[in-house]
């Protein structure tokens, strides 16, 4: 048998015959798998540009340092638009020796933190990709599809906030209200 890569499978050349390419006419011979890998790459690449945060985005100063925020415009006649700071952590993480025991102060960060998506959620229980409607509100259920959504990334790490500042241009934030501080009982925020 000769010699082959590590990490290689040769496959038969019957099997080699029914791999699917594109491009044979005209004699690229492109994998279909490799194809598939590069869109999805491009794919990504231009949903992270997509959430680039620019310089106009809220940053605030907290004791453990700072957090970028993002503006969020709500579709909704009465309620005016809200600066989000998601998954912003008020404790360590509660993992290894911490695990059981009281929480600690969160751990500071020196640069920037962007506070503009979700945290991961604390371990539960998930019946076939959906969470179980027994004993919760009738306004929880009916959205259970889209919570559900919230609930895949779960670690033991799970010790974050989801901030909301309600603002209304040019209404709280002019020069006579200048912008308010918040100040949790922990001092996430100051």
């Amino acid at each position: 048998m000769p010699l082959q890569r590590p990490g290689r499978l040769r496959l038969h050349p019957a099997w080699r015959a029914m791999q699917p390419r594109l491009g044979v006419g005209l004699g690229l011979g492109l994998d279909l798998t490799f194809l598939l890998w590069i869109l999805s790459l491009a794919q990504q690449a231009l949903v992270t540009a997509s959430q680039k945060l620019d310089e106009t985005d809220p940053v605030v100063t907290t004791v453990y340092g700072k957090l970028r925020g993002v503006k969020k415009e709500l579709n909704n006649e009465i309620l005016g638009p809200v600066i989000q700071f998601l998954g912003v952590p008020y404790a360590a993480p509660p993992t290894g020796e911490r695990r059981f025991q009281p929480p600690e102060p969160p751990i500071s960060w020196p640069e920037v933190r962007n506070a503009t998506q979700f945290g991961p959620v604390c371990p539960q229980t998930i019946v076939e990709g959906r969470l179980p409607d027994v004993m919760l509100p009738v306004w929880f259920t009916n959205n259970l599809e889209i919570v559900s959504s919230y609930v895949q990334d779960q670690s033991e790490d799970c010790l974050f906030l989801n901030i909301y500042v309600p603002t209304e241009d040019g209404l709280l934030f002019n020069d006579s209200h200048p912008s308010p501080s918040i100040e949790l009982e922990l001092g996430v925020l100051s």
